[in-house]
């Protein structure tokens, strides 16, 4: 018996809900796969909680009151200790040396870039082409 490939992909392939196109699905998935791509699988998303919010539209309608609120009040000091930690943060020295770093990383990454781009050249410069050997042969 001859296996055919695209007979064998085909089978495999399924039609994504969203779009319609066809799509090889992730084999950690399987036939659980609805989706082909991240633009799909976002309108999957979408549609879920839509499908979600309407099975139970009051899920979210009590949850400052019932969770927030007494969470808050056992708390007291949270919110501004963390202002307080957060103040320092993308001000002054701290940001300053992070900006360092990062164009001390750029730079060396250019550096890096050229250096492999002009090795590159050399090369080129140094190997003669096909043609020139085609002409060189001919003659």
């Amino acid at each position: 018996m001859k296996l055919n490939i695209r007979g064998v992909l085909k089978m495999a392939m399924k039609i994504c809900y969203y779009c319609g196109n066809f799509f090889l699905p992730d084999p950690r998935v399987g036939d659980r796969q609805k989706a082909c791509s991240l633009v799909c699988q976002r309108f999957r998303k979408q549609e879920n909680n839509r499908l979600y919010r309407k099975r139970d539209p009051g899920y979210w309608r009590n949850h400052y009151e019932d969770y927030v609120r007494p969470w808050r009040q056992r708390h007291p000091d949270y919110q501004r200790q963390w202002r307080k930690k957060r103040k320092g943060v993308g001000k002054g020295v701290r940001s300053a040396e992070i900006k360092a770093e990062r164009i001390g990383k750029l730079i060396e990454l250019t550096e890096r870039i050229l250096f492999n781009l002009r090795e590159i050249k050399a090369e080129i410069l140094l190997k003669p082409s096909w043609r020139a050997s085609l002409i060189y042969q001919s003659s």
